[in-house]
């Protein structure tokens, strides 16, 4: 079995947690160690893991210095602004990385950890599960081998509303930075991230690759008194000149989508969020059912088991998905955050004490500007809440955030 070791156990931590469970289970993986700052609450998985023959650490630097050389694969699903530094010590101490995603919040940041893993001839795989999704597979290979003719655009939209617990859940959530670093959590960087690394990677010229972004700009807004945005339109335009547009919210009536749109000259793929994908080619319309999420964790499971021995396994890596973070970099040099009239927000009371805030109008505003293929404030009758249209921001050649 292989060595695994995991930093974190709660929040998302739990999903890794039940992964490395199964993977234990199922006899391909064995836990080794693990870094739990709150072992008085997570009483119940600190036993279980001992009884895996799992050492238990307060602090993950003691685990990986003492288990340094003795783990194929650490777990990684911490904090935004703990990746980089996490990632790299991991490395370091000689295991293979799998980190929940967005991999970091800043481009710089993707180098230093890029050359650890050559360094130490290891590999880095960041937690987008979709994109080991079967349909995902096909998606790509159609595109790349024209089957909905030269790719023109990949959109997406998604309306999933969260409430005032979603960002009292943790000390980062909703936040631009925790001290001196940099996290920009936000729809785009965090619940939906999935879906705009996926647009990227659907417009890369090679299968293994993500889109080549030349521009990036935006519109954010925030309802809720955060520091970031949760609400946006993002578009992004690649050196072979396709568009790629990204629209979200946080304060939306219904929860909706994401679904995801490639349109070619001749054809165009669908895929939905709620279980399928629709493929309209020149050799007809074709539907299939997406894997399930169950199948999707076991699936990235088996490629990060797989790459430990076999490179030519795949797997998304820092490359694929910097240019996620490429974008959300883009996005933020494009245009400050704009705080939206309370006017034109309501709140919606909910069970347990909790409620959430609705902006007016937002779910139609999305769907049209999806429609149309256009930002909030390009529209024909732009929302009242809307303030114009961010400047272009080149990231070709990008140095770092936030751009000079």
């Amino acid at each position: 079995m292989l060595r695994a070791a995991i930093i974190g156990v709660s929040g998302f931590g739990n999903v890794h947690y039940n992964d490395l469970k199964g993977q234990y289970e199922g006899g391909l993986m064995k836990p080794v160690a693990a870094a739990i700052i709150n072992q008085d609450e997570e009483k119940e998985k600190c036993e279980y893991l001992r009884s895996a023959g799992c050492e238990i650490f307060s602090d993950y630097k003691e685990m990986l210095a003492k288990h340094k050389g003795n783990i194929d694969i650490c777990f990684i699903p911490t904090g935004i602004h703990l990746h980089r530094p996490m990632t790299i010590d991991a490395l370091n101490a000689g295991a293979n990385v799998f980190v929940e995603k967005p991999v970091v919040a800043t481009y710089q940041e993707i180098a230093p950890m890029q050359e650890a893993a050559v360094k130490n001839d290891r590999y880095i795989a960041v937690g987008y599960q979709t994109m080991y999704a079967s349909e995902a597979v096909t998606m790509k290979k159609l595109i790349l081998e024209g089957a909905i003719g030269k790719l023109q655009t990949v959109k997406a939209y998604g309306i999933w509303p969260r409430p005032f617990s979603y960002y009292a859940r943790n000390n980062w959530a909703g936040r631009l930075k925790i001290r001196d670093n940099w996290v920009l959590d936000s729809p785009y960087n965090n619940a939906l991230a999935h879906q705009l690394n996926m647009i990227c990677f659907l417009a890369g010229k090679k299968f293994d690759s993500s889109a080549d972004l030349a521009t990036v700009q935006s519109e954010l807004y925030r309802a809720y008194e955060i520091e970031s945005a949760d609400t946006a339109a993002i578009r992004m335009m690649t050196d072979d000149g396709i568009k790629l547009l990204f629209i979200v919210s946080h304060c939306s009536e219904v929860n909706e989508g994401p679904i995801i749109e490639a349109k070619g000259e001749k054809g165009k793929i669908t895929w939905h969020y709620s279980g399928k994908t629709v493929f309209e080619t020149a050799s007809g319309t074709e539907t299939i059912q997406n894997e399930p999420g169950d199948s999707l964790r076991k699936s990235m499971m088996k490629s990060l088991r797989e790459r430990v021995t076999d490179k030519s396994v795949f797997i998304c890596s820092p490359a694929i998905a910097g240019v996620q973070t490429l974008c959300i970099n883009g996005a933020h040099d494009s245009c400050t955050i704009k705080s939206i009239d309370k006017k034109f927000i309501k709140t919606v009371k909910l069970e347990k004490d909790d409620s959430r805030l609705v902006l007016e109008n937002v779910d139609d505003v999305i769907r049209e500007a999806f429609e149309k293929e256009v930002l909030f404030s390009e529209l024909p009758n732009p929302p009242a809440w809307s303030s114009g249209v961010g400047k272009i921001s080149d990231v070709r050649n990008y140095k770092g955030f936030p751009q000079v």
